[in-house]
């Protein structure tokens, strides 16, 4: 079987320069031939287009790579579907015999990424491969070699018909992954409000096998400015109930409203949507729906249990409930 190309999709908004380039430098040292680079910045205000393309004129010397400009800032989510819809648009009809990568701008990636991902797509025919990472801090030190380790309740899985636990809770990075260029076409255009990894990986559940490649094969950055975290931005029950559960309930009723879904995934989004609206009005003082609570423990123990009571608690108490969770990531 010979060895397909892959596009590494990057998206850029505002970057460290120095992250920027450590970036870059591990792109241009795969060990893999065949990648193709393809940029986007998102109308970047703190570097100019010419910086840009300087930092890939430097950095990148041993794959050819192109460069787009939003016409507005779209955000990370939108502008990896751009990404997406050019390097689709650019393969033509060879996108079931290639991947996509899909890049940050602040993380470093080990020089084999890229061929490991490939060697276990291909030999466990996976339309999606994603690995462990390690963990830096903004000066690149090692926090961890494994972000399970940081992340107390953090699971990898592999297998078929992984949607109802990616639903759940993901467990995919998009930093960490490859996936075949048709099956993330077919997830264009992206979920409104889903971040693109998770979104992907639904996609690519309801296609086929998701292979998990067991090695830290990206250090990611963790810095104040991470778009995903735990938690991230909730600081009181009101962005609790915004955040983690009114936005979540419109992405699974998105999620229901399209033709891709089998009939499987629309009675278990039925069974889930009840759930988050039984959850949203617990959360907003509805506390006679315990009952109802306590049969979701089997779908997701440690959120709902946390829900049951944290919901109750006086705001104060529950702002520091919220601030040890984050300072442990439970």
């Amino acid at each position: 079987m010979g060895k397909p190309v892959v596009y590494v999709l990057m998206a850029i908004y505002n970057p460290d320069p120095v992250w920027l380039k450590e970036q870059l430098i591990s792109v241009n040292n795969q060990d893999y031939e065949d990648i193709k680079l393809l940029v986007c910045d998102d109308c970047s205000t703190s570097i100019t287009a010419e910086d840009i393309r300087s930092y890939l004129d430097k950095y990148i010397t041993r794959y050819p790579y192109r460069i787009i400009r939003n016409e507005s800032n779209l955000g990370s989510n939108m502008t990896f579907e751009q990404l997406t819809v050019e390097a689709s648009r650019d393969l033509g009809g060879q996108s079931k015999e290639s991947y996509f990568a899909y890049c940050d701008q602040d993380d470093i990636w080990e020089s084999n990424k890229i061929t490991e991902l490939v060697k276990t797509a291909q030999e466990k025919d996976a339309v999606l491969v994603y690995s462990d990472m390690a963990v830096i801090d903004s000066r690149g030190e090692y926090v961890s070699d494994s972000i399970t380790k940081v992340r107390k309740r953090f699971r990898y899985y592999e297998g078929y018909d992984l949607w109802k636990r990616i639903l759940i809770r993901n467990f995919i990075s998009g930093c960490c992954m490859i996936v075949r260029a048709d099956i993330a076409d077919a997830a264009v255009p992206f979920s409104n409000g889903m971040q693109h990894d998770r979104w992907i990986s639904i996609i690519a559940s309801c296609y086929g096998y998701i292979a998990f490649v067991d090695k830290p094969l990206v250090r990611y950055r963790q810095h104040g400015k991470n778009q995903t975290g735990v938690l991230k931005d909730v600081t009181d029950k009101e962005s609790y109930i915004k955040i983690r559960l009114k936005d979540h309930l419109r992405i699974l009723e998105d999620i229901k409203g399209r033709k891709i879904i089998s009939n499987e995934m629309n009675k278990f989004l039925t069974e889930y949507i009840e759930q988050m609206e039984t959850r949203c009005r617990y959360a907003e003082g509805k506390h006679h729906l315990l009952p109802q609570m306590m049969r979701y423990l089997k779908y997701n123990r440690a959120t709902i249990l946390f829900e049951i009571v944290a919901m109750k608690l006086p705001e104060k108490i529950f702002i520091k409930a919220l601030d040890h969770i984050k300072s442990k990531n439970i």
